[in-house]
């Protein structure tokens, strides 16, 4: 480690941002530009130091985390020298097992809270929505004779997902008719009448 490098860094630390930096952005940056050998590296450098992270068995992943701040680093520097990322494994996340959905659907409630429980596990199961999307389910999202439901999901995007008639039929055993007595349908039941019995 040379002086120039280390008087850079520490200029390129130094450098005003707008926002406020994170202790966890700080460490970050100063683990990725550890694996610079000087403070202008050459494009060789910067494929070395790359197979220098693989040799330390960082994953894909990881690898790309320092190249981004080392890519930030370079043009902040004027280089322009980039380095590619890596590419990144796409893993498919494990699902369940036809047994194991069997024993989700088959599974016999006891209790009001347990029947509840179960509509919410068949309900993720069938409309494959995420469970804040369940849980901010209200009544009128529900149309239950076109068996479609409106979810609200990420940056309150809606969209309309189709659901089985099989899972209407558990929301109305456990629910019974719409009668406009509650607004949601898996989180706290708000009443909209009357006092609470």
């Amino acid at each position: 480690m040379g002086e120039g490098r280390n008087g850079l860094f520490a200029v390129y630390q130094g450098t005003p941002i707008p926002t406020q930096r994170l202790p966890s952005t700080v460490s970050c940056y100063e683990h990725a530009l550890k694996w610079l050998p000087s403070a202008e590296p050459s494009g060789e450098q910067l494929n070395d130091a790359v197979m220098r992270m693989r040799e330390k068995g960082l994953k894909a992943t990881g690898c790309n985390s320092a190249i981004r701040a080392i890519n930030a680093y370079l043009k902040w520097s004027g280089s322009s020298l980039k380095i590619h990322q890596l590419k990144e494994p796409r893993l498919v996340l494990p699902t369940f097992t036809p047994k194991q959905v069997r024993l989700l659907v088959t599974w016999k409630a006891k209790g009001r809270y347990d029947r509840r429980l179960h509509l919410l596990v068949l309900f993720l199961l069938d409309t494959g929505c995420r469970i804040t999307e369940a849980l901010t389910l209200r009544v009128a999202d529900l149309d239950m004779d076109n068996l479609l439901v409106t979810l609200d999901g990420k940056g309150r995007k809606q969209r309309v997902v189709p659901f089985s008639f099989e899972l209407r039929k558990h929301y109305f055993a456990t629910f019974g008719t719409l009668s406009g007595r509650m607004m949601t349908c898996f989180s706290l039941r708000v009443r909209t009448q009357g006092p609470r019995s």
